[in-house]
């Protein structure tokens, strides 16, 4: 029998969201203080562990639609009023994963004031509450100066709270938090830099162990998220991956490691959430402080992965893809000898999709001009020779896979955003 490993939903959820708020300092930890509130409020209401757990998966990825640090920058001003634009890709994208159908719902409703005869009545009353709930938390949250004790911060915020009830918020939920308020710890919890820790012991969280399937689910969400930031990369993990499964076929890996290479494809970039599109869409050669940032990516990819119990191999495999066989690589320039054979092949697809790709300052390479750079490449002791031979000797066939794999990726992401995207040069 197939061992696949053994993953826990809320706590690959938690480690996720840390991801998306790694997109800027201002936003530091946001939506995991948002699900502490909710969680808060919604126990305090009455709701059961299932609906606590919808409600988790909601506020911790509530903002999975914001794809730019710009973006990010304004959702977190206290005084903007959101369009609806990064809540329904948010919603769409959860909606698009069978586990998370409930709380992309949740997300589809957390900017709406509270309108029990208008858009809410629409929902059923769990989820119209649930959606408040993750509203008021947020609102709540970004008012919230960092910089100064959160004791003392608390009548400014209740009262507050009381200025927007039965307008923005039910007013069923204003007699919860200040219940709570009443509690320091409470307060003290919110503003922890341990919140992550705080979560994980706020309930008693349901065994909700992910399958094969899920998995691969939740890296395709994730991978969208990572490259529908930028026309240019808006089919690129899609492309590794596919590739990188390929190649793993082709030097004989067992189903259960080709699969897991997927996902190690889908989430290889990950890390890159952090690096503002003004780099990713520069038209021109980036200069050292821009190529720095860049460098940071894998960095974070790795951090991220490695606080997710089980992946283990897919996080050496998906966050060492810059690292080099001559030891030459970033981050951690670890030599070919001491990379895995996983590790090596994701370096391989990487490179392959990458070249192949149109970027703001280059078109995209065609047979003869990918073949010359991949050998170019083992020659300078960049990439294993065994394995660029493996993509050589099957190329039709790798190209053929990866560039209608990135076909249905562009026909989504035109459809999602308006905006023509083509993976290749014709």
């Amino acid at each position: 029998m197939i061992q696949y490993p053994v993953i826990m939903l809320h706590n690959l959820v938690l480690s996720l969201s840390d991801a998306i708020d790694l997109i800027h300092p201002i936003a530091a930890a946001h939506q995991q203080r948002v699900a502490y509130l909710g969680l808060r409020l919604a126990r305090k209401i009455g709701f059961e562990t299932n609906d606590l757990s919808d409600l988790m998966y909601a506020a911790a990825l509530h903002d999975i639609g914001i794809l730019t640090i710009e973006e990010k920058i304004d959702m977190m001003r206290v005084d903007v009023r959101e369009t609806d634009s990064h809540v329904t890709l948010g919603a769409d994208l959860l909606g698009g994963f069978s586990l998370f159908r409930s709380a992309s719902e949740i997300v589809r409703l957390h900017h709406d004031k509270w309108d029990p005869e208008g858009v809410h009545a629409e929902a059923s009353r769990k989820t119209a509450l649930l959606g408040n709930i993750v509203h008021l938390a947020d609102c709540v949250e970004r008012r919230i100066r960092k910089d100064q004790p959160i004791l003392g911060q608390v009548r400014a915020i209740l009262d507050y709270v009381d200025s927007k009830g039965g307008e923005e918020f039910s007013p069923d939920l204003l007699p919860c938090i200040h219940d709570l308020s009443r509690e320091e710890a409470f307060w003290l919890d919110l503003s922890s830099r341990r919140i992550y820790s705080v979560l994980l012991k706020a309930i008693d969280w349901p065994r909700v162990e992910l399958s094969m399937e899920g998995l691969e689910g939740i890296g395709a969400v994730f991978s969208r998220v990572v490259d529908f930031r930028s026309a240019f990369t808006a089919t690129h993990s899609i492309g590794v991956a596919t590739t990188a499964e390929e190649l793993a076929r082709r030097m004989n890996f067992g189903q259960r490691e080709r699969r897991l290479m997927r996902v190690a494809g889908y989430l290889h970039d990950l890390g890159k959430v952090a690096v503002p599109n003004s780099i990713l869409e520069k038209p021109a050669k980036l200069d050292a402080a821009e190529f720095d940032v860049i460098r940071g990516h894998t960095y974070h990819t790795y951090n991220i992965l490695e606080s997710i119990g089980g992946f283990e191999e897919i996080n050496l495999w998906a966050s060492l893809h810059h690292e080099r066989m001559d030891g030459s690589g970033y981050p951690f320039r670890i030599p070919g000898e001491n990379l895995s054979l996983g590790s090596r092949i994701m370096m391989v697809a990487d490179v392959f999709t990458a070249v192949t790709e149109i970027r703001p300052y280059r078109r995209g390479s065609n047979r003869d001009e990918t073949i010359a750079i991949l050998k170019a490449l083992v020659k300078r002791g960049g990439l294993d020779d065994a394995i660029v031979r493996t993509l050589i000797e099957g190329y039709d066939e790798n190209d053929r896979l990866r560039s209608e794999a990135q076909a249905e990726y562009a026909i989504e992401y035109e459809r999602r955003f308006g905006r023509a995207y083509r993976a290749v040069d014709p």
